[in-house]
């Protein structure tokens, strides 16, 4: 989650602080539910009006650097549009404790360094593992930009979530390319029901391991690409990834791909499977509008040939009320299994409407 806003600030000789927050108040409704169908028929979905509360603290001492953001969201609702569409809303149930209640949690707390030719940084810490890699301008903040899962992040790769983690990067030495690697726990804290216990015992890697290596290089005509690869020593996974990237004055294009396959059997027996990604997004900004379109492909394909198949379209119109208010208006479209834990639920090309509003500090 990035929050661009405004914040209060205070220094004092090398020592700076830094604090930022948002409240987001979203509204989901599905004008024709029962175009969404079950083995068990059409289902009732409720409309669902939901918010989070993000508080972001930044403390600079010379090369050091402090994080921590404090989240809050409210989960759905068992009917409401998010728990069946699983694909519509990624702000939504991301604070669950081991009841699955909402709670309010610390979802990063990490330290930086800059070396000293600040071409280099480590960083160790509690972590939005997502947030370290992968990244773009475009399609990456639930807050400001797209909501549905297909253009927060990139789908088929497993991310853990809010795990402990070290990451390193740096650029080579002929300044060509910007690296990264990342190494963290294959389970975060949603993986141990939001028991932080748990969770920072798993440093050892006796649970898995989640590790990533990524290299992005800058381009001729502002376009920038992105190379990675991953592996998850938990689920059994790997894969490659790739992001392009290209600025066009007030206007912005981004696109993902990936591929990934298990390469054992998970313990409870689960077949192997291979996954396919691949999006396209892009916004375009005029004075106090953003006006943003993205188009995304997911495909399962498992050891015994069947396959299941996703596809997501967002568009958006962003008015910035003030640099600390700004109103968003989103229809999505959903084609497909919609949602990983009710296999059985399709979409043909549902639509979902959103009235999203941003308050920042």
């Amino acid at each position: 989650m990035n929050i661009n806003a405004g914040h209060a600030t205070s220094s004092t000789g090398q020592f700076k602080y830094e604090s930022s927050g948002s409240v987001l108040v979203s509204d989901q409704f599905v004008p024709s539910a029962n175009s969404i169908t079950s083995q068990e028929g059409w289902l009732d979905v409720e409309r669902e009006r939901l918010y989070s509360i993000d508080f972001e603290s930044t403390m600079t001492n010379a090369q050091h650097t402090w994080f921590m953001w404090l989240e809050y969201s409210r989960n759905p609702s068992e009917r409401g549009v998010s728990s069946w569409l699983g694909n519509t809303n990624e702000d939504a149930a991301t604070t669950e404790d081991g009841r699955g209640s909402s709670r309010a949690q610390i979802s990063a707390l990490y330290w930086q360094y800059a070396l000293p030719n600040n071409a280099q940084q480590v960083l160790l810490g509690l972590a939005e593992v997502s947030m370290l890699v992968d990244t773009n301008e475009v399609a990456n903040d639930e807050v400001g930009q797209f909501m549905a899962a297909g253009f927060v992040n990139n789908p088929s790769i497993d991310f853990p979530d809010y795990a402990p983690a070290v990451r390193y990067q740096g650029e080579t030495s002929d300044e060509q390319w910007r690296w990264r690697i990342l190494l963290s726990t294959a389970r975060g804290l949603a993986d141990n029901q939001g028991n932080y216990t748990d969770t920072l015992n798993q440093i050892d890697g006796d649970d898995g391991v989640f590790t990533t290596l990524e290299g992005q290089r800058q381009l001729a005509g502002n376009v920038t690409v992105t190379l990675g690869s991953w592996h998850n020593s938990d689920t059994k996974r790997h894969g490659v990834y790739s992001a392009l990237y290209k600025e066009m004055g007030s206007a912005q294009l981004h696109s993902r791909l990936g591929h990934s396959r298990s390469y054992r059997l998970t313990e409870d027996n689960q077949a192997s499977e291979q996954t396919h990604f691949a999006s396209l997004s892009g916004q375009y900004t005029r004075q106090a509008y953003t006006f943003a379109a993205g188009a995304s492909f997911i495909g399962n394909e498992s050891s015994d040939g069947q396959s299941a198949i996703t596809r997501m379209i967002e568009c958006y119109v962003k008015y910035d009320w003030s640099e600390n208010l700004h109103t968003t208006v989103a229809a999505q479209w959903h084609d497909g299994v919609v949602n990983s834990d009710e296999p059985d639920v399709i979409a043909n090309w549902q639509n979902v409407m959103t009235l999203r509003t941003v308050l920042h500090w």
